[in-house]
């Protein structure tokens, strides 16, 4: 009979080595634990020799998680999530009293007009967090799903793990950003304006949206139009200094920078064929859809979404 890996298990220790598997670092693992870095390792040694398994071997940079660690926290994750939301359900949520990290990851375009709202925001109400705001990346999706990242926010990405909820945010609008004196004077600009023909635009890349084609050459195609790409950077800054100091032009959303900002004006983007979608989504594990600190992160970012917009309108 196959030995029962379960009996006599300290949950305590599941939860260390779920932690210990996110943080890939002894250190990091036990300040976000609170307790000594001893403390951790001995855990360590309890879980390996349970296991059967050294769990983790080290490396330059930390330690990395063996092939059965790392199948067992993909499990693990979701499951310790829904175990520990069953056991505080009936527990008043208040996040004056949330302790640990709170990972969230945001498409640069919402980092950029939202990082340091989000983290404002959450510091007011939740004082004891380690708070951790980062660019959306390729690991994103799985960190989701391993529980190492809490919730992220991006357009709405066709063909994700079942196992992800995307929740919809009322998007916001597509605009196209100018230096303040360009020489094009006109309110709003489409694929089929005169001006379009001989446009040069600084493109956002954005992680699971547009690494290979942009939106613009994705309008201009419709029209069987060429679009002229000048630019193209993962960093909002980057590109609004570009256009700071030129004639190019920024596609983006209407969130980006205020509509009275004193170094750029914001055109209409006309829409002269089939819409692309800017739906914008909150993605978490399916397995937080009732938990009481998900909906809160979620309503927290959605009121900053929308708080935003309507200081721009």
């Amino acid at each position: 009979m196959a030995k029962d890996l379960s009996a006599n298990l300290d949950l305590n220790l599941l939860k260390t080595l779920l932690v210990i598997y996110q943080e890939q670092n002894l250190r990091k693992a036990s300040e976000r634990l609170f307790v000594t870095q001893p403390a951790v390792s001995h855990a360590l040694q309890k879980l390996r020799l349970h296991f059967e398994d050294d769990l983790f071997t080290k490396t330059r940079t930390g330690l990395t998680p063996t092939p059965y660690a790392k199948q067992l926290c993909q499990v693990l994750a979701p499951a310790l999530d829904g175990l520990f939301q069953a056991v505080n359900n009936n527990q008043e949520f208040d996040p004056q009293q949330l302790t640990g990290k709170l990972r969230i990851a945001l498409a640069p375009q919402f980092l950029y007009a939202l990082g340091s709202k989000v983290y404002l925001a959450i510091h007011q109400q939740a004082p004891n967090c380690q708070i951790e705001v980062f660019t959306w990346n390729e690991a994103t999706f799985s960190e989701l799903l391993n529980g190492q990242t809490h919730i992220a926010l991006n357009y709405d990405v066709a063909n994700t793990s079942k196992e992800l909820f995307r929740k919809p945010i009322p998007k916001s609008h597509p605009v196209i950003i100018v230096r303040k004196n360009h020489p094009y004077s006109g309110s709003e600009l489409g694929a089929t304006s005169d001006y379009a023909a001989s446009a040069i635009w600084a493109c956002l890349i954005v992680p699971e949206r547009n690494e290979l084609l942009t939106d613009v050459e994705q309008y201009y195609a419709q029209h069987n139009l060429t679009a002229n790409i000048g630019f193209r950077s993962s960093s909002p800054e980057s590109i609004l200094q570009v256009v700071k100091q030129s004639d190019l032009l920024f596609p983006t959303l209407d969130i980006m920078v205020p509509d009275d900002h004193p170094d750029f004006r914001k055109l209409k983007a006309r829409i002269d064929g089939p819409p692309i979608d800017h739906t914008t989504v909150c993605y978490y594990h399916q397995s937080k859809q009732n938990d009481p600190k998900t909906q809160w992160l979620f309503k927290l970012i959605e009121s900053l979404l929308l708080k935003t917009k309507t200081a721009e309108q």
